[in-house]
């Protein structure tokens, strides 16, 4: 073998790419084939949360090096894949399994390639999995918890979409405001969503989170109405969103950190928070952690909604804004009067005397009332509109390196 020149990945990363459908089922068949109980772990391939393996192996192959070698990074990131996975009810064997099913896949869907492409696919596979497996027998052994049981506690509609579900968890839950997590409960079957949490973790493992549903999606439906008694599964918590901002190192700083003798920080600058919708979950989680602080930075809060009656939270952020003098609250909706079937509550209604809500499309009022380019800027909500508000801010003088954004 020494003497065969290698070739790029990329013919088997485009296999892959353009027929991940094709490339899932053969890997699920294959897979069953070998441990037929592997549907306890894998969710059902229809389902619009599946690990998405097709993914993560074309990623995978489009970064190794000669004769599928894989750097340290890569192992390092499916390593911290693995211990996720855990929740899924993967075991160290399921991930050697998956691996020799990924690569009877692999010869299937790829046997028109030349056998020595093919080959070097395998060996990073093999290679991947091996320490996937390992890191997943590593966290067994030193007792980390695949996920946390919670139980429902409290279920608030606060209006016809918008739910707020608040959970009593076993122990404390490990995760960072502004970060989301796996939930899941026993009657989605393994169908796992991600949710932000609302508010900082706690010693007695209280959470919160703010749900939207849609006719689409059937397993948010059944989340938001949990009843009290009802127990959900909790994953750790994931993402980098508003991290550094908040002086936390990211996944890639923690890998190469290094001892550092650099003075402490500046006080952080002023901030500007634009949530819609359930966007405002994370926002909110960070609001609660400035509050901790000694002298928190200035903060503009735009929260959004597409009705008035959908600003589900708003009455709670007009009395934290009256009790913080750091803290602005300023809500908009994008239509001036709710529809009939919004139904919103008293929780998306502000003080008596007070009448601030401006209608119309977030960018647009955001933008209006400055360049907002001496603050750090975070931003949550559906995906084309984050990335809308984003691109009118970096137009209006904002520097992009400030801005952040949460798709949802």
């Amino acid at each position: 073998m020494e003497n065969v020149t290698p070739r790029p990945m990329r013919p088997v990363t485009s296999l892959i790419e353009d027929n991940p459908d094709v490339f899932l089922r053969t890997l699920i068949t294959r897979l069953f084939s070998l441990d037929p109980l592997a549907s306890a772990y894998i969710p059902h391939v229809d389902d619009k949360t599946h690990i998405s393996m097709a993914e993560s192996l074309a990623a995978l192959l489009d970064g190794v090096g000669p004769e599928g070698a894989v750097g340290a990074d890569t192992l390092e990131y499916f390593r911290t894949l693995a211990r996720d996975y855990r929740r899924f009810g993967f075991t160290p064997a399921a991930f050697t399994t998956l691996g020799e099913a990924t690569n009877l896949a692999l010869r299937e869907v790829c046997q028109d390639l030349p056998f020595e492409t093919e080959l070097f696919a395998e060996r990073a596979v093999t290679a991947v999995t091996r320490d996937m497996a390992r890191a997943a027998q590593e966290s067994i052994d030193t007792g980390e918890p695949a996920s946390i049981p919670a139980t429902v506690v409290e279920v608030e509609k606060r209006s016809r979409r918008f739910f707020v579900v608040r959970l009593q968890a076993e122990a404390e839950l490990a995760y960072s405001p502004g970060q989301y997590m796996p939930v899941t409960t026993d009657y989605l079957q393994n169908a796992w969503r991600f949710l932000c949490p609302s508010i900082p973790t706690n010693q007695w493992g209280q959470v919160e989170f703010h749900i939207q549903v849609n006719d689409e999606d059937n397993a948010l439906r059944l989340l938001a109405n949990s009843r009290p008694g009802d127990v959900w599964s909790i994953g750790t918590g994931q993402g980098e969103f508003g991290q550094r901002l908040f002086g936390r190192p990211t996944s890639t700083e923690l890998v190469d950190a290094t001892p550092s003798t650099a003075p402490p920080a500046e006080k952080p600058n002023d901030l500007l928070f634009i949530a819609y919708g359930t966007g405002l979950a994370p926002l909110r989680a960070m609001m609660f952690e400035l509050m901790s602080q000694t002298n928190p930075p200035r903060l503009h809060f735009f929260v959004g909604a597409e009705y008035p009656g959908e600003l589900y939270e708003l009455m709670g952020l007009w009395n934290f804004a009256a009790a913080c003098p750091w803290l602005s609250v300023v809500p908009v909706t994008t239509n001036e009067e709710d529809a009939w079937w919004v139904q919103g509550t008293e929780a998306s209604k502000p003080p008596r005397g007070l009448h601030l809500t401006q209608v119309g499309m977030m960018a647009e009022i955001v933008t209006s009332v400055g360049a907002w380019a001496d603050r750090d800027v975070l931003i949550a909500g559906p995906e084309q509109m984050a990335r809308d508000i984003r691109r009118a801010l970096i137009r209006r003088g904002t520097p992009r390196d400030r801005i952040e954004h949460l798709p949802f």
